[in-house]
């Protein structure tokens, strides 16, 4: 019975990281958004720009910069910048380089955190019009069409969320580049084949003005709760593949596992919420979400139950194997030496204890989803 289930939870981990990825790129082989598009030469619909901003002196000037020299109709750009109490030089950097009434800057005194500052900008300061709204990080450098890119398919009324492309200018994580690499395939194909992806990368996104949903005061990921409540209103959510932005991932291992943490506990705080579409998989989202999303949140519990049953029936290799694998992947790493199927393997247990930790997090309850911002370099 015991090899019984281990078959099944092998089979369940191969399905989510193997099966549906592959089977995904054969269905989605030779396709291509088959969505209405602007051109340039169209009446393109205004666009706000959405920025939360906690001390980021260091990225700032090169964030509005490149949203300044798009190729998108300035007067058609209005950015918002909320100033998330910040104590370093940020203002004076936005107020000193650019005076532009393309600019508005929303100050807070009181630490609000992300999702906080989306609400009260949009809800205050953007009227409920048809014009797109792009939410986006201050550290994420757009290119030259970044906007255009990303507003062309709301010409199709289908189109209620597009997702960008987020590439790495600098990386010091080559392990988490990876998976980058790896999710944004997956949701370019399931963009192209189901014209739905389970959640926008949070850096950089646009949606419709009248779809934003208030985000709850303790939600941590807002950029889930966003993209769902777009998805159940039966509108189309899809990726972008030339939207193209940098972000810079120099991030420690602590900062990192830290981010997953966080990042994990929204995951299951929007499963709770919306559990009965993401749950269901005779429907169309509830296949998606549960082949790309939900089976990989489940995985620490999977791997749990895996080891469980491999320690009764190999007990003694088992606790070898658990015991000289970290020593072995320290000391390669202490002498120089890449072994890269064993630091992704580590990098793959250490992110799922994260996930352990975030449910753990996550059923112990969220009173507030204000975090300390990334350390930029």
């Amino acid at each position: 019975m015991s090899y019984a289930f281990l078959i099944l939870f092998l089979f369940i981990l191969m399905y989510a990281y193997i099966l549906y990825p592959t089977r995904l790129k054969k269905q989605a082989s030779a396709k291509t958004l088959q969505f209405a598009a602007y051109s340039m030469q169209d009446n393109l619909p205004a666009v706000n720009i959405v920025i939360p901003v906690c001390n980021e002196e260091k990225v700032i000037e090169a964030k509005l910069t490149s949203i300044l020299h798009s190729d998108y109709p300035n007067d058609k750009i209005q950015i918002f910048l909320g100033l998330d109490n910040c104590t370093d030089s940020t203002k004076s950097i936005i107020e000193s380089k650019f005076s532009t009434d393309n600019i508005k800057v929303i100050e807070f005194t009181e630490r609000q955190g992300k999702p906080a500052i989306l609400n009260q900008i949009i809800n205050d300061k953007i009227p409920l019009d048809n014009s797109i709204l792009i939410l986006t990080d201050a550290n994420v450098i757009f290119t030259k069409d970044t906007i255009s890119e990303l507003v062309k398919y709301f010409k199709d009324e289908q189109i209620g969320l597009v997702d960008s492309t987020i590439k790495a200018q600098v990386s010091t994580n080559k392990n988490e580049m990876d998976y980058w690499d790896y999710e944004m395939d997956i949701k370019q194909h399931e963009s192209l084949v189901y014209g739905i992806i389970p959640g926008p990368s949070g850096a950089c996104y646009a949606i419709r003005r009248s779809l934003y949903s208030t985000v709850p005061a303790n939600f941590l990921v807002d950029d889930f709760y966003i993209g769902f409540n777009i998805i159940i209103q039966n509108c189309k959510a899809v990726l972008n593949i030339n939207a193209v932005c940098y972000e810079d991932v120099i991030t420690s291992w602590k900062q990192e596992f830290f981010r997953k943490i966080r990042i994990a506990t929204g995951n299951f705080q929007n499963l709770w919420r919306f559990k009965r579409y993401a749950l269901n998989p005779f429907s169309k989202i509830g296949f998606i979400f549960i082949s790309h999303k939900v089976i990989r949140w489940k995985t620490p519990f999977l791997l749990l139950m895996i080891y469980y049953i491999l320690l009764l029936e190999f007990t003694l290799f088992i606790l070898i194997v658990t015991l000289f694998l970290p020593i072995i992947d320290v000391l390669l790493f202490t002498f120089g030496v890449e072994f890269k199927p064993l630091r992704r393997f580590h990098y793959f247990i250490v992110m799922n204890i994260a996930v352990f930790i975030g449910f753990i997090k996550f059923c112990k309850g969220v009173k507030t989803n204000v975090w300390q911002p990334t350390t930029r370099n």
